[in-house]
């Protein structure tokens, strides 16, 4: 009988974290280190995971192990699968990709997620899908739009607790390709200033024009250039014009387009007469999340900030789902 009950493990490709629950449920200790998976060479990932963890393990060797993230992609460990949306906790549960025991303890890995959206295009999550359940599981929530945002944007649509679709928006790699190796670039100061309100209008700019013209963003990429030309804004504006035009398509998008059939994305409404209305989350970095909520609102949606990345509720719920703890 262990005195402890799990270690989580959100195993991402530049970073492992680890979670000791206690037995409780209660995170007991976390660490973190640098050891993600492009990090690891000559395929050391047990290496990585004893060296973090050997006070835990050595105390306890038994004790059951859970991971998510890009460590179950097909450059990590083992290649989990995905689960086909609708995806719940169960469907998740029962698709964990288990690996061989070691020194006697049981270790799973996440399975992504893939959809196939109302155009026919496929789409694949992985480690998302397990900050999504963390949240509904810490909020008690059923129906939700979650808004991730990152290098990779997801908005992911949940109802009845199940994951029914979501699309990916490249909205970070974007800016930073078109900032550092496109013509866009060349006008911007080489030393990025604190936002202050200059920046915070050129933002502000940039998500309306989007907003005005959903459909034409390759167009008004040009104009960060043109833009800088004629002065309308100074280098250290400019990156926050280009910031508000690629936001302000990703919401416009997201908007007016079905994560899956059926179900868009509307503006906010009254929950207190709309019980039918899904909350909109925001999980992600406190920078990101300020930024998308602020653009969010100006598009009349309120989105709620998850503070504290809920991924270690979501370690948890599918531990429990698959009956690796009681």
């Amino acid at each position: 009988m262990t005195a402890n009950t799990l270690i989580g493990l959100d195993w991402g490709t530049s970073s492992l974290r680890a979670y000791l629950f206690g037995p409780d449920r209660n995170i007991l200790s976390q660490r973190e280190t640098a050891s993600g998976i492009q990090a690891i060479t000559d395929g050391r990932f047990r290496e990585a995971f004893e060296s973090l963890c050997a006070d835990w393990i050595n105390a306890e060797p038994d004790l059951p192990v859970i991971a998510c993230g890009m460590i179950g992609s097909r450059q990590g460990w083992r290649e989990a699968p995905y689960a086909q949306t609708p995806a719940g906790f169960d469907e998740l549960a029962s698709a964990l990709m288990p690996i061989d025991l070691l020194a006697g303890r049981r270790f799973c890995i996440v399975p992504g997620v893939s959809t196939v959206g109302p155009s026919g295009t496929h789409d694949v999550i992985r480690g998302e899908e397990t900050q999504v359940v963390g949240a509904l599981e810490r909020l008690g929530l059923t129906d939700a739009t979650i808004v991730l945002p990152g290098t990779h944007s997801k908005w992911v649509s949940v109802r009845n607790r199940r994951l029914v679709g979501f699309r990916t928006y490249m909205t970070g790699e974007l800016y930073a390709v078109l900032a550092r190796h496109s013509i866009l670039g060349r006008l911007f100061a080489e030393q990025a200033a604190p936002d202050g309100p200059h920046q915070q209008q050129a933002f502000t700019d940039g998500l309306q024009r989007a907003f005005d013209d959903p459909t034409g963003l390759t167009s008004l990429l040009f104009s960060v250039r043109a833009e800088g030309l004629f002065g309308c804004y100074d280098g250290q504006q400019m990156p926050a014009y280009l910031s508000g035009l690629l936001l302000g398509a990703e919401i416009a998008h997201a908007r007016g387009t079905a994560l899956h059939p059926g179900t868009n994305l509307e503006p906010a409404r009254d929950a207190a007469t709309d019980s039918s209305a899904p909350v909109t989350l925001l999980i992600g970095s406190d920078t990101l999340v300020t930024r998308y909520a602020a653009a969010l609102e100006r598009a009349g949606i309120d989105a709620i900030p998850v503070p504290d990345a809920p991924v270690a509720e979501g370690l948890l719920a599918l531990a429990s789902s698959a009956g690796l703890i009681d």
